[in-house]
């Protein structure tokens, strides 16, 4: 096809400059997972040329790469047979530039916005132009950049609702956090210490994670380490004789069994916000360890433990039942970026180019926070590459 294009502009065909135009408004360029467990694909993919009633069409300048998109692109979740071939990115911003015939949320051509989609939607947001439903869609205020904004709208919104609507915080409540890789633990820090003012004792995979979480607020922080036994001290070490309101899992790997000994036993919740969350799996994944020498365990311990772990709520924002609330979680948490409340943090940022060098930074827990993907950018000397974002004042100039 492009010969016979290069032909048809040789000899001077009236529709020369027509049918180009027709192939470049056509294809966009997209991260394609084409076989599960092996590399992303860079490649041209057909556009979608008529929206549905419902849908928004946005050029996207910025995509965030999660850890979740990671495990489905390694084949870690085989369960979901995702459909392929796919393009991973549930968080995105950009541009809007065509909106269907419904428009509830009164979006405009040229509004700057973010948005979210299903996880397992194929049409992810690596692509530079992405189709999303209405009701997935934000405007975003000039004064906020839209690279801090497009890491914020799941980990944040899906903390603000657990806080707000599962088990409401108060100031000085005692909230134990997960942080991993994924940000998710760090967006439930932020918003639990500078919005709640709640006491956070944070767990983190890493010593790197640790720092930045105290840099958050963080009450104390623990190190996850290799051993469960020196964990679960540890732990026991921060809380002295208290007990937690809350537990905030955003790591999984069985840490809800450690943490049930650390919960009020009457009073206190705790949740899990792994998108691949499974109650049966979970009771199947605890850690051994042994408990330090001057504690016993009781056999009403072991209940109170398991009257918790029975009651782990799961929350995942995107599959909250009740479409305004879920819509009013997104607006809140813009609202409280616009007033300077919260922050999103960036661990650092790639080109679309480098998608396979983003996927390696998180495989080996590189990261502090979210992970960028600058799908606007098409030659990389234009591309832009920090560690924070939240440390560049001049980000504000990106948009």
């Amino acid at each position: 096809m492009f010969a016979t294009i290069l032909n048809s502009l040789k000899y001077g065909s009236v529709n020369a400059n027509r049918s180009v135009t027709l192939v470049l408004r056509q294809c966009h360029r997209a991260a394609v997972l084409q076989e599960i467990g092996k590399p992303l694909v860079l490649e041209k993919v057909k556009r979608i040329e008529q929206l549905k009633h419902d849908e928004v069409r946005i050029k996207v300048h910025y995509c965030s790469l999660n850890k979740t998109d990671v495990q489905i692109i390694s084949g870690q979740h085989s369960e979901l047979n995702v459909p392929l071939p796919f393009i991973p990115g549930h968080e995105v911003s950009g541009e809007v530039t065509e909106i269907g015939s419904s428009n509830p949320n009164f979006l405009k051509r040229g509004d700057r916005v973010v948005a979210m989609n299903d996880l397992q939607d194929p049409n992810g947001g690596l692509i530079e132009e992405m189709v999303v439903k209405n009701r997935d869609v934000w405007p975003v205020p000039s004064e906020i950049p839209l690279r801090e904004m497009t890491v914020m709208p799941y980990g944040h919104g899906t903390a603000l609702l657990t806080f707000a609507a599962y088990c409401p915080l108060k100031e000085n409540d005692l909230v134990l956090i997960t942080a991993g890789a994924a940000g998710m633990g760090l967006a439930a820090i932020d918003l639990a210490v500078n919005v709640y003012k709640a006491k956070v004792i944070a767990i983190c995979d890493t010593e790197s994670s640790s720092d930045l979480v105290r840099e958050k607020g963080a009450h104390k922080t623990v190190s996850i380490g290799k051993s469960f036994t020196k964990l679960y001290k540890n732990i026991a070490d921060a809380m002295g004789e208290k007990k937690a309101k809350v537990a905030y899992d955003a790591v999984g790997n069985g840490l809800l069994h450690l943490l049930a000994d650390f919960v009020d036993p009457e009073q206190g919740q705790m949740f899990s916000v792994d998108p691949f969350y499974n109650l049966e799996q979970l009771k199947a994944s605890k850690p051994k360890y042994d408990l330090p020498k001057k504690k016993e365990r009781t056999e009403e311990d072991d209940q109170r433990a398991g009257s918790l772990i029975d009651g782990i709520k799961h929350v995942d924002l995107y599959e909250h039942p009740d479409e305004d609330t879920y819509r009013q979680m997104i607006s809140d948490t813009i609202e409280m970026r616009a007033e300077g409340m919260i922050a999103g943090h960036i661990s650092k940022l790639f080109p679309l180019k480098k998608i396979q060098d983003a996927i390696d930074f998180i495989e080996k827990k590189q990261c502090t926070g979210k992970v960028l993907i600058d799908v606007k950018c098409s030659d990389e000397d234009d591309c832009e590459d920090e560690k924070s974002d939240t440390k560049k004042k001049e980000d504000k100039k990106e948009d």
